[in-house]
């Protein structure tokens, strides 16, 4: 029996563009009344191609699933076969919410695959499980991605690490014993796995108290100073920002690194994050000559962003400059010309910003 494909699917769509809504429903119509049949067979092929047909169409038009669509996903997430497999964990976030009782369903073969021999099958299911988590899964599984905290794979380790944040937010109770795991990933021989580790933690203390991640301060400045991973780095000078109002002492530490990277960084996001933290982070201290010394270069740095053709980056400099004026209003009266010529400009965001940091300005 000829079957059609997601090929088919797609290029029947497209032949529909033009036609009028009911030929759409009715082709609509047609379709997922297929899938159904192909659902409700025996040939996993079939299964797995309805279920891969069923939610191209989820996410064009606000199509219900049809009856048990869950249950096939998850016999096609139980299917031997890896592609299937990857099919069915693929198609789970759209099959699933919180409230489906299917889900308990997975937890044996999720546990399964988590701990299988073949090397392709924990990445899936890790990748998997991170958007169809519950806080009853969470518990179930926790174990058995904590285990692959330490596998001899770097891929493994790292989709661990992310999959631990999912985990940590459905079972608060897992980062009491499972953090001190976690915390060891950042010095693992991987950069891939150690990026993953500080993005998670940043995340965590984001959502959390950042006192609790103050320990981590040694641990997280040698990264900062020996790193060349630009996010990386974004991620850490982000919880330093966090954390250095909560322990003045890492000011003094953090300035000579910080001022090195604004210096010489050619990579405006890590520019900016450098800045923005030197503003919340309270090391912009007029009363200090290091202080005032890093004020000077963060001011230099955004002003050559005023003339700059990107009208974002002329944005985010006149935003960073009303928040250092009040500190050091003689640096930014330096370049007082090139923010009043912002008052003319055809952005109504800068004209606004250029105006606040001019009323600022004014004595």
């Amino acid at each position: 029996m000829w079957e059609r494909t997601l090929q088919d699917l797609i290029r029947g769509l497209r032949a529909h563009k033009t036609s009028s809504q009911a030929e759409l429903d009715a082709f609509l119509a047609e379709a997922v009344d297929e899938i159904r049949q192909e659902l409700r067979g025996r040939d996993m092929d079939l299964k797995a191609e309805g279920v891969v047909k069923m939610c191209y169409l989820m996410m064009l038009y606000p199509l219900p699933p049809p009856p048990s669509f869950a249950f096939h996903v998850v016999e096609v997430m139980s299917s031997p076969r890896y592609h299937l497999k990857q099919l069915g964990y693929l198609a789970a976030p759209m099959a699933f919410s919180t409230d489906t009782e299917e889900v308990v369903l997975t937890v044996n073969g999720i546990r399964k695959d988590l701990l299988a021999p073949h090397a392709h099958l924990p990445p899936v299911a890790l990748a998997g499980l991170a958007d169809i988590v519950t806080p009853s899964l969470a518990r179930d599984v926790y174990a058995d991605v904590s285990v692959l905290l330490t596998h001899s794979r770097a891929h493994v380790r790292k989709r661990a690490v992310l999959a631990m944040f999912k985990i940590f937010e459905q079972y608060p109770e897992a980062l009491r014993t499972g953090f001190t795991r976690l915390r060891d990933r950042l010095e693992d021989d991987d950069p891939g796995v150690i990026s993953a580790t500080v993005n998670v933690i940043t995340e965590l203390s984001r959502k959390s108290n950042p006192r609790n991640y103050l320990p981590l301060a040694p641990q997280l400045f040698e990264l900062l100073t020996t790193s060349s991973n630009n996010w990386m780095l974004i991620k850490i000078i982000k919880l330093f920002g966090a954390l250095t109002p909560l322990e003045p002492r890492l000011v003094r530490k953090l300035l000579p690194p910080i001022t090195n990277l604004i210096s010489t960084t050619p990579a405006i996001s890590l520019l900016y994050e450098c800045v923005r933290t030197c503003i919340v982070g309270g090391m912009l201290d007029s009363q200090s000559e290091a202080g005032d010394a890093l004020a000077r270069v963060c001011v230099e740095k955004l002003s050559g962003f005023l003339s700059d053709e990107d009208q974002n980056l002329k944005y985010i400099a006149l935003l960073a400059m009303v928040k250092i004026v009040p500190s050091h209003p003689h640096l930014i009266s330096e370049y007082q010309d090139e923010i009043l010529e912002s008052l003319d400009d055809q952005d109504m965001s800068i004209r606004m910003r250029a105006l606040e940091l001019t009323s600022n300005m004014a004595s």
